[in-house]
């Protein structure tokens, strides 16, 4: 198949930055406002008691109605812990309020300070409640339990201040007889394993440095069953692509579907740490992503095709205390610590740029308290440009066919897909990486004697009851930002009696058994984390086509490759379609080849923040002068901004695109150097622009995004170049950042014509860009 070719290097403009950014302050009687915040503060500060009788710091919430600047708060004795989407600040004070006390007073006296005091709503105290997370309320409350708990410590800026904030936490655990069983400190994150009694659990979550305690998390997994198959006859062709990494339980390597694939399985634990036996789920996971075919071959007595090789490090293991439940993480290190050391092992070791972690936490996220896990996987994809996958997490159903909404799932579809109970789960929200939801492969349940009236919750090709749905991080209610694409991960059948069959053997995938050696090789498996396999299988495919492209070109190409799912008829909203199946189903032909129909052409570079960068795209004759027939132009944008937890706006920075038609690029120039960034209107809305679907501000929290037009119109008297205007703005708090100065980023420009009778479309734009294209295939 022929290679996408390269786009024409692109024109950059000037900085468009020329005012600061701030949220306005509302008009406020001072006197009444006044004694309302100080009555607030006076609380706030009211003596906190602990166990252990220390705690130098207050922490508590200002809630403001727009921005107030970051020297505001500074100048008030306070330092900005982090912030939430509606404009909540946690803010820590080490004088116990006083110099805000003293503040406040002025502005009641003399009016002063109003600027910040009249964009204040209200002040108040960041309590118990806020800091107790997952799980503790489930914890033994006897005076004399000992209960193990995560403590995440809010960030702090320099390892010195965060080596303080430790030690406080360390000294209340001492003090009510408790041991820290792990320890994690940074400046960006801290995170402490603590074993503690009930008046160490009290004393922690009333502690000011101290954002959050929450049992350890565990990974929801998946449901499975055995599959009894005669294989003796089935024989496995091999094919080359890039290795993935699957940081996972360990995997059976000897499975004969299996054998020679598995290049390393490593474990980075100390010396001493004693593994639990291997699970099943390691060998589940890398059977979706070395037999990618595996469903159509079995059905078609075909050979199996087995695609590339694996490199596996080893995190989770099975917990030997709940034995009925998900394996838990590795106890030797913290869930993030052990997913980084993976991550740059691999990485720096082999030479991996391809992931796959099958882990999602078992409660939704909620808005309130992005993990470091997350984080640290956003860190990672950017420092070393690699790609990611991770799946949405898994939603449970009760026995009665019911989700954690009480919606029933064929009854209620797709209405809990849009519950808070069925949001994706950490560390799917990661920006950086690449979330999938699942499909269901088949619609039916097994055929077998006596099963009359047996359903399946999901039609072939409908998103999977258990897939957990956008949004992801974000301020825009309509935001599409994850998942980025679906992939099939099973589903959920429904019998005569109205209970859930997890794991029926007509609905379920398939994948290796790790009873592969002398037993049953296959096992009916269901969930998210097989779905992410099966991506990242792509995204590898991609990374061997092209071995030169970064990690945003992977991952605009993969967009570039999705083809969305047919909706079903109560699904024609856009935005409430892609918070389920995102941008669809990948496929590795169109992600990595063009054809005489259907040309990508790409950019992979880099442009300066806040600034605009215009991109010519060819559109020959025979493309512009169809009228009778439907044909697309599709552009896929990647880029990988710095990300904070702590900051309302976790993107350091967003971008967007137009294109632009019937416009000389000078003009075109012109206007967007007029752009204030901070302006959302559009200076070009006539017939100019061409309308993208969907709208801009769809994506504008995405760093994966995709907008398409379709359509008949003929635009044979245009220009042959259209313009692709990539537009950066950086966040408030990056812009005085001076390690981001620049942003890259790629792009994917799709011209696809399946009605085109004669013409050769790849032939014609090669000629027209005379510019080499794209390295392939490696030798």
């Amino acid at each position: 198949m022929p290679e996408h070719l390269l786009l024409p290097n692109p024109r950059p403009l000037q900085s468009r930055r020329s005012s600061p950014a701030g949220g306005g302050s509302p008009s406020r009687q001072r006197g009444p406002h006044g004694a309302h915040l100080r009555q607030q503060l006076q609380t706030v500060r009211a003596p906190r008691q602990l166990n252990a009788g220390v705690d130098p710091d207050l922490v508590f919430k200002i809630k403001a109605g727009a921005r107030p600047e970051d020297s505001a708060f500074e100048g008030r004795g306070l330092q900005v812990l982090g912030e939430t989407v509606d404009y909540t600040y946690f803010v820590l004070s080490s004088d116990q309020g006083a110099a805000l006390e003293q503040a406040l007073e002025r502005y009641v006296r003399t009016g002063e300070l109003r600027t910040f005091f009249n964009q204040i709503d209200d002040i108040e105290p960041y309590g118990p409640i806020d800091r107790t997370g997952p799980g503790i309320a489930e914890l033994d409350g006897g005076p004399s339990s000992q209960n193990t708990v995560d403590v995440l410590i809010w960030p702090s800026g320099t390892h010195a201040e965060a080596q303080r904030r430790a030690s406080i936490v360390e000294e209340i655990v001492g003090q009510n007889g408790g041991q820290v069983v792990l320890r994690s400190v940074s400046s960006r994150r801290s995170y402490m394993r603590v074993r503690v009694s009930r008046a160490g659990l009290d004393d922690l979550v009333s502690t000011s440095v101290v954002e959050l305690v929450r049992t350890p998390p565990v990974p929801f997994l998946d449901f499975r069953d055995w599959r009894n198959l005669d294989v003796s006859s089935i024989s496995r062709l091999d094919a080359a692509s890039e290795v993935v990494g699957v940081l996972d339980d360990s995997p059976e390597s000897a499975h004969p579907l299996l054998s020679g694939l598995v290049l390393s399985d490593e474990s980075l634990a100390p010396a001493t740490y004693q593994w639990q036996q291997r699970g099943t789920h390691g060998t589940e996971v890398v059977g979706r992503v070395l037999l990618p075919s595996l469903h159509e071959e079995l059905r078609d007595a075909l050979p199996i095709s087995a695609v590339g090789n694996v490199r596996v490090v080893r995190i989770l293991e099975p917990d030997p205390s709940r034995p009925a439940h998900p394996p838990r993480f590795a106890t030797y290190a913290t869930p993030h610590d052990l997913v980084e050391q993976a991550i740059r092992h691999l990485h720096g070791t082999h030479g991996v740029r391809i992931f796959n972690l099958s882990i999602g936490y078992s409660e939704p996220f909620n808005d309130l308290h992005l993990g470091p896990l997350t984080e640290t996987i956003d860190d990672l994809v950017r420092e070393l440009g690699i790609v990611v996958v991770l799946p949405t997490g898994n939603a449970p159903t009760d026995l009665s066919a019911r989700t954690p909404s009480g919606h029933h799932v064929i009854d209620d579809k797709p209405e809990f897909f849009f519950a808070p109970e069925h949001r994706l789960s950490e560390p799917g929200p990661a920006a950086l990486a690449v979330t999938v939801g699942a499909l269901a492969l088949s619609g039916a349940p097994a055929e077998l004697p006596g099963r009359v009236g047996w359903q399946a919750a999901a039609d072939a090709h409908e998103a999977a009851p258990f897939s957990r749905t956008g949004p992801g991080l974000g301020t825009n209610s309509r935001r599409a930002n994850k998942p980025d694409v679906t992939h099939y991960g099973g589903n959920v059948v429904v019998n005569d009696t109205g209970n859930v069959v997890q794991n029926d053997l007509g609905a379920s995938l398939i994948s290796t058994s790790t009873r592969g050696v002398g037993g049953q090789i296959f096992a009916a498996v269901n969930g998210t984390s097989y779905a992410a396999p099966a991506v990242a299988r792509v995204a590898a495919d991609i990374a061997y086509a092209y071995p030169d492209a970064s990690g945003n070109l992977v991952r605009a190409l993969l967009a570039t490759g999705s083809a969305q799912t047919p909706p079903a008829a109560n699904l024609s909203e856009l935005h409430r379609r892609n918070r389920i199946y995102g941008l669809g189903l990948p496929n590795v032909e169109r992600a990595t080849s063009s054809d005489a129909r259907r040309v990508t052409m790409t950019y992979d570079g880099s442009m300066p923040v806040d600034t605009v960068q215009i991109h010519p795209v060819p559109i020959p004759e025979e493309f512009r002068r169809g009228s009778r027939r439907d044909r697309v132009i599709s552009v896929a944008l990647a880029f990988d901004p710095p990300v904070r937890r702590q900051r309302r706006e976790y993107l350091a920075g967003t971008m967007k695109f137009e294109v632009y038609r019937d416009i000389d690029p000078d003009e075109l120039a012109e206007i967007l150097q007029r752009q204030d960034p901070d302006d959302p209107s559009d200076l070009i809305n006539d017939r100019r622009k061409l309308n993208l679907q969907p709208g801009v501000n769809t994506f504008t929290q995405s760093t994966l995004q995709m907008r398409a037009w379709v359509g008949r119109n003929s635009f044979v008297n245009d220009d042959e170049t259209f313009l692709i205007a990539v537009t950066h703005k950086a966040q408030t708090w990056a812009r005085n950042d001076p390690t981001y100065v620049s942003q890259n980023y790629a792009l994917a420009a799709t011209l696809e014509d399946r009605e085109l009778a004669t013409a050769d479309l790849h032939q014609i734009l090669r000629q027209q860009l005379r510019v080499p294209t794209r390295v392939r295939l490696r030798a």
